[in-house]
């Protein structure tokens, strides 16, 4: 049910981070500024991450131990505050390199880095520190 949830509200929230910080797997930018309201979604996410895995996680390195659905749902999160180094906590740092690592992540964003076309100013307004294509 706790994962059910928290898979839920990724579905539907934290708009203020989805329009500051584009999903974007091809580059990493510079941390943009951050508003109140990003802030306040990067601290809501943390705050799930962190709960989730002391409730649940036992010794394994994802939400709820092993890699779940829940898992799979904070991957684009979890990508978006590595490519624009939004500062976050040491559990949250480790948690997001252990989806980064996953095989399932890695191979989503090299399916993606093969995808030939892109969409014209989608990161207008980000500056680009390193790009992947």
């Amino acid at each position: 049910a706790h994962a059910r949830a928290v898979a839920s509200e990724m579905h539907s929230g934290f708009q203020a981070l989805r329009a500051g910080c584009p999903m974007n797997l091809g580059a990493r930018f510079q941390t943009p500024e951050m508003t109140d309201a990003m802030t306040a979604c990067v601290n809501r996410i943390e705050e799930i991450w962190a709960d989730a895995r002391v409730q649940f996680g036992g010794e394994g390195r994802y939400l709820y131990g092993a890699f779940s659905a829940a898992d799979a749902m904070y991957a684009p999160v979890a990508s978006r505050l590595e490519t624009y180094q939004i500062p976050v906590r040491a559990g949250s740092r480790s948690y997001i390199d252990a989806i980064l690592g996953h095989r399932a992540f890695q191979d989503w964003r090299t399916a993606a880095l093969a995808e030939p076309w892109t969409i014209d100013d989608y990161d207008a307004g980000h500056t680009a520190v390193e790009t992947y294509r």
